[in-house]
């Protein structure tokens, strides 16, 4: 019996060589794809984790940059109130000055430049800080990555230095701004009479020039960059931490997407100023009717929205909207992934 066992396992020891085969590569097959699959789903799950950590990390950043933006909001209307100053005019006005005529002229420019530069200065003063909190939040995430990378090491004074930068747009840089747009103003409505009944599609002709014209004198002397109103001159260029994150800053305040992002959002600026106007001006006309007056149809006297379009800068809703602006948010979140994913 056994003499015939060996018989049958000497004619097919082949087979029996290649069913083994055959066998044990499909346990270490098995085995491999095992691995694979637990080395897969661990690189899967540390992704999902770090991706998570970095979602977080990154709303700690908006919600940062937002505190900021309220915070440095009031010093910049101080700036604005300054630099467009009304109530000294208005105080010549009610101590009756001979020069009259002369100074509602004056408070007249001085009205539209404030209400323009109110939505300029605020969009620009946006567009700085999510630049700089972004930045230096993706450097703060890449450092809490790489802990061993002394290169990606940011003291707080490194930092607090970086963002201190942004205090020029707060004082010069607003002056200097506000001062352009007044000449800007003052070649655009200087045909416009105080006696002169506007609609609110007046309005929004008058402002939408003004508008134009802003971001052609920004064209023509600064090629519509807005860097020299928002960061002081540029020193000697350096190696160090700060001057980099400073070079990083100017060189995406120079892009063609904040100029495209500048102009849609002061024309979103313009609608909502227009929108509190269509509010307002119904309040303002002597004309008083039982029926209903679309706003478009309702006109009031020049000298009557002066005191209006002053006051524009002591409100927040332009500030509010700002924040909530998809394309300013979708904006600061493309430089934090950019910046978080080097190296």
């Amino acid at each position: 019996m056994f003499s015939k066992i060996r018989e049958f396992a000497r004619r097919h020891h082949r087979k029996f060589l290649v069913l083994g085969a055959v066998v044990g590569g499909g346990v270490f097959l098995k085995r491999f794809a095992e691995q694979k699959f637990l080395q897969w789903q661990e690189k899967e799950m540390n992704q999902l984790m770090e991706r998570s950590r970095k979602q977080q990390h990154f709303e700690s950043t908006e919600r940062t940059c937002n505190l900021t933006i309220t915070s440095v909001t009031p010093q910049l209307q101080t700036t604005l109130s300054k630099t467009l100053d009304s109530d000294s005019i208005t105080l010549l006005l009610k101590n009756k000055a001979p020069n009259k005529k002369d100074l509602w002229e004056q408070l007249k420019i001085i009205a539209f430049s404030r209400i323009v530069s109110y939505i300029y200065s605020h969009t620009m003063l946006v567009i700085l800080l999510r630049t700089q909190v972004n930045i230096l939040g993706a450097y703060l995430y890449r450092a809490n990555q790489n802990p061993s990378d002394v290169e990606l090491e940011l003291n707080p004074d490194v930092q607090n230095q970086f963002l201190s930068a942004s205090s020029f747009s707060l004082s010069s840089g607003t002056e200097e701004f506000c001062q352009m747009v007044e000449r800007v103003v003052s070649s655009q409505v200087k045909c416009l009479s105080l006696k002169d009944s506007l609609t609110l599609v007046d309005l929004e002709r008058i402002l939408q020039d003004i508008h134009h014209a802003v971001d052609l004198e920004l064209e023509q002397q600064f090629n519509g960059s807005i860097t020299g109103f928002l960061l002081p001159p540029s020193q000697e260029s350096s190696s160090t931490p700060v001057d980099k994150m400073m070079s990083e800053t100017r060189e995406i305040l120079d892009s063609s997407e904040v100029k495209e992002l500048l102009t849609s959002s002061v024309k979103m600026g313009l609608t909502c100023i227009l929108d509190k106007l269509a509010e307002t001006m119904p309040l303002l006309t002597d004309k008083t009717s039982a029926d209903f007056v679309h706003p478009n149809a309702i006109g009031v006297y020049v000298a009557k929205l002066i005191p209006v379009l002053n006051n524009f800068i002591y409100q927040d809703v332009w500030n509010d909207l700002l924040l909530r602006i998809d394309p300013l948010r979708t904006f600061g979140a493309n430089i934090y992934e950019s910046f978080s994913s080097q190296g």
